[in-house]
C-alpha cells in the first residue's frame, strides 16, 4: 500500500497540514479548548478561537505552542491528532506515514525533539526536519540550488527567522522570539493606554491585519468596540492606523538591526549576493501595508514579498519535498 506523505507546520499562530497529492488539508489556529481543570477536549482551532473571551471559567482556551516552542505538550499532542485526522480522515492501518516537519532555524535540539514527540504521539514513526528559512523561499518560487546567496526573513506569530541561504542551505542565520502575536499584544495596550478603551486581543489582530500601515501618513482607520476602562460600559472609537503604528515600531526596527547584524556576519563574497537578490519576506506579517518600503528604506536592500506569504513555509515544503524525492 502506498505511503502517505505529509507536511506539517506547527506555528505559535497557525497549524499546516499539507497532505502530497491531496493540497494544504489543515490551515486553522493553533488553539484548543479544554474543561478547566481536565485535560478534556471541547475544541480546536477555529472553533476554539471563536471561544476566546466568550466562555465562563469552565472552559480554557490553550495556546499549546508560544514562541516557536512547544509549552504544552499534553495539550499540542490532543491539538495535533485533531487536525492529523482532518488531513487522514480513513487511514488504515496499513498505511505508512512519513511526515516532513517545517522549524524555526533558532530551536535547539531538545525543542526540535519536543515537536517531534507531538507528531510521534499521533502513531506517526517517520519524521524528517526541514528549515522553515530555507523551504520559504521555495514557497516564494526562489531558486535556492545556485551558488547565490539570498535573505530569508521569516516573520511567524511567536518568532522571526533571519538567514542567509545558499545553495539549498543556511549560510548563517538566528531567531528572535517576538512576532504577530507580540505586536497584537502591544496594539492592545496601546489602546488601552491611550484611548482608555480595553478591547480584545481578537480585535488587536484585526486591527493589525486590516488597519496598520507603516506609511506614516496613511489614511486607514476602523472602528472598534471594547469596555470604556472608567464607565465600565461598552465604547466605540475610531482607530487610526497612525496611532497603532506608533505602538509597534519598535519591533520593525529591531528586525532591521537583525537583518544588518546578519549581513554583518557574511563573508565579503556573500554580502556582495545580498545586495542585489535582498529579501524575501515571508510569514503573515509579511502582509503588512508599507513592510517593504520600511525595511528597504532602514537597510539599504531590496524586499520582496510573495503572493500569499503565510502559506510560504507549508507550500515550499511540499515543493521541496516533490523536487527531493
Amino acid at each position: 500500500m502506498a505511503k502517505i506523505h505529509l507536511i506539517v507546520e506547527l506555528g505559535s499562530s497557525n497549524t499546516y497540514i499539507y497532505r502530497i497529492g491531496s493540497g494544504l488539508l489543515v490551515a486553522e489556529p493553533s488553539l484548543i479548548a479544554t474543561k478547566y481543570g481536565s485535560d478534556e477536549l471541547f475544541a480546536v482551532g477555529f472553533e476554539a478561537k471563536k471561544l476566546i473571551g466568550k466562555t465562563n471559567e469552565a472552559i480554557t482556551v490553550i495556546s499549546p505552542i508560544e514562541k516557536g516552542t512547544v509549552a504544552n505538550k499534553t495539550m499540542a499532542e490532543k491539538m495535533f491528532f485533531e487536525f492529523y485526522k482532518k488531513a487522514v480522515p480513513n487511514k488504515s492501518i496499513f498505511e505508512p506515514i512519513d511526515v516532513m516537519l517545517c522549524v524555526s532555524n533558532g530551536l535547539t535540539d531538545n525543542q526540535i525533539e519536543d515537536f517531534k514527540e507531538v507528531i510521534y504521539s499521533a502513531g506517526i514513526g517517520n519524521i524528517k526536519v526541514v528549515l522553515s528559512s530555507v523551504v520559504s523561499l521555495v514557497g516564494a518560487d526562489v531558486n535556492i540550488n545556485k551558488p547565490s546567496a539570498m535573505i530569508s526573513l521569516n516573520i511567524g506569530g511567536g518568532t522571526t527567522d533571519f538567514a542567509v541561504v545558499s545553495l539549498n542551505d543556511i549560510v548563517t542565520g538566528f531567531s528572535i522570539d517576538f512576532g504577530g502575536q507580540d505586536m497584537d499584544e502591544a496594539i492592545r495596550q496601546y489602546i488601552y493606554n491611550t484611548k482608555r478603551l480595553e478591547i480584545s486581543i481578537l480585535t488587536a489582530e484585526k486591527l493589525k491585519n486590516e488597519c496598520l500601515s507603516l506609511y506614516e501618513n496613511d489614511t486607514s482607520n476602523m472602528e472598534v468596540s471594547g469596555v470604556d476602562i472608567d464607565t465600565k460600559k461598552p465604547r466605540s472609537e475610531i482607530i487610526l492606523s497612525t496611532d497603532i503604528r506608533i505602538s509597534v515600531l519598535h519591533f520593525f526596527d529591531n528586525i532591521c538591526a537583525g537583518l544588518e547584524h546578519l549581513v554583518n556576519l557574511c563573508s565579503p563574497e556573500i554580502a556582495s549576493d545580498i545586495a542585489p537578490n535582498g529579501i524575501m519576506i515571508t510569514g503573515g506579517v509579511a502582509n503588512l501595508v508599507g513592510l517593504e518600503n520600511y525595511i528597504t528604506q532602514k537597510v539599504a536592500l531590496p524586499c520582496s514579498v510573495p503572493e500569499e506569504p503565510e502559506l510560504s513555509t507549508i507550500v515550499g515544503g511540499a515543493k521541496y519535498y516533490l523536487d527531493n524525492n
